[in-house]
């Protein structure tokens, strides 16, 4: 959510100037890609579990930003400064997807063999 809002009120096309610290590219894929991931569980998980099971979107961005051991205010002016160059965001996103995509298909595989291994144990 606060990435749409950032990202939505920032697309300049001659870009936003370039903040003193700032998260390079590789940063912001891996950050990018761990906040996707940690949104798609927690909404997965809102529904039909028990609360004391329910993983909330602010636990989910405060791992992530310990994780990285960053604060809020580098991971937002990050986010500012790549969306306000649509290319570079571009070509930042396109790697976020191609390893969520490799992630999916890494759990299509995972199922596949569990499948697998379980007709075996009943043979």
């Amino acid at each position: 959510m606060v990435i749409l809002a950032l990202t939505t009120s920032s697309c300049k096309e001659k870009g936003y100037p370039k903040p003193d610290k700032l998260l390079n590219e590789k940063q912001m894929v891996d950050v990018l890609y761990d906040i996707h991931i940690g949104e798609a569980m927690s909404t997965r998980h809102r529904y039909g579990i028990a609360d004391s099971l329910k993983i909330k979107s602010e636990e989910v961005y405060k791992g992530i930003l310990n994780k990285y051991e960053i604060n809020d205010s580098l991971l937002a002016r990050s986010i500012i400064f790549y969306s306000s160059r649509p290319k570079v965001y571009e070509k930042i996103y396109k790697q976020v997807i191609e390893r969520i995509n490799l992630n999916i298909e890494e759990q299509k595989e995972q199922r596949n063999l569990n499948v697998i291994q379980k007709e075996d144990d009943k043979e």
